[in-house]
Formats: C-alpha cells, structure tokens, sequence
C-alpha cells in the first residue's frame, strides 16, 4: 500500500516550545490522517477495538523524538 501520514506539529511562542497538536488533526483531518494512494481515500490510524495502522506506533515514536529534539535545540527540554 501507498500511504501519507499526516501530522499537525505546532509551535508555541509563549512557552517556545513544539508540540503535536491532535485538537488540529482531529478538526482539520476530519476523514482521518492518512491517505491511501491505491484507494484514493482517508483513515484515521485508529482502526477500532484498540487496533491502529501498522506504522503508527513506529511513526509516532519517531514524531516525538524529533519534537524532543527541537525543544532541546530551544532549551526547553533538560537532558
């Protein structure tokens, strides 16, 4: 399968720090984050009873580290 994942990251000047805005995804990805290239259609990574897209444990983990890092790069995380 072809698929996009789509993430809404944001950036907060009052405490200059980045984080993953879900609020956002959730109202502006109302189909879902994910677009299915072969199916030409959206999904949500969520896909009932607890189950969720194959790549979207590995695909969040990696959103966070690099989140983690630019508030490192900002100062705004301690090591």
């Amino acid at each position: 399968m072809n698929k996009e994942h789509h993430f809404v990251i944001k950036f907060s000047e009052s405490t200059n720090s980045w984080s993953w805005d879900t609020d956002v995804e959730e109202a502006r990805f109302d189909e879902g984050t994910i677009f299915n290239y072969d199916t030409n259609e959206w999904s949500s990574g969520y896909l009932g009873d607890g189950d969720y897209e194959p790549a979207e444990d590995k695909l969040i983990e990696q959103l966070n580290h690099g989140l983690n890092t630019m508030n490192l790069v900002n100062g705004t995380v301690n090591v």
